[in-house]
């Protein structure tokens, strides 16, 4: 075997980025074979605390996803309007992100009524 030094300068950066490669492969395989991955998705939100004003809270969070839903939609169309670069696209992509984020809250917020509703 060769020493290093008589390599080209090319040949010593393709073997570097092949020890970097296969060391960054062993890390992911490692975390995959531990369950690493797993443990990382499986994370659970905290519990709301529950209290007397639970139905006043959960109004104000009706209102406040709602302004705040409204709100991004008016900085998207201010957007288009100052920089067409690539528009109405990028405010789609933007637009549908908001709704998916506005659906998924309103369903956490709802479930969390249901749950209140219960309870009495």
């Amino acid at each position: 075997m060769t020493p290093l030094e008589q390599h080209s300068i090319g040949k010593r950066i393709a073997i570097t980025f092949i020890i970097v490669l296969v060391v960054l492969l062993l890390l992911a395989l490692i975390g995959w074979l531990s369950g690493g991955w797993d443990e990382a998705k499986s994370e659970a939100l905290p519990p709301r605390v529950a209290t007397k004003w639970d139905a006043r809270i959960l109004e104000l969070d009706v209102e406040a996803l709602d302004r705040a839903y409204v709100e991004n939609s008016v900085r998207l169309f201010a957007v288009w309007m100052k920089d067409d670069h690539d528009q109405p696209r990028r405010m789609l992509v933007g637009l549908t992100q908001s709704r998916k984020a506005y659906n998924a809250a309103r369903d956490r917020i709802e479930a969390h009524k249901r749950g209140i509703e219960d309870k009495k």
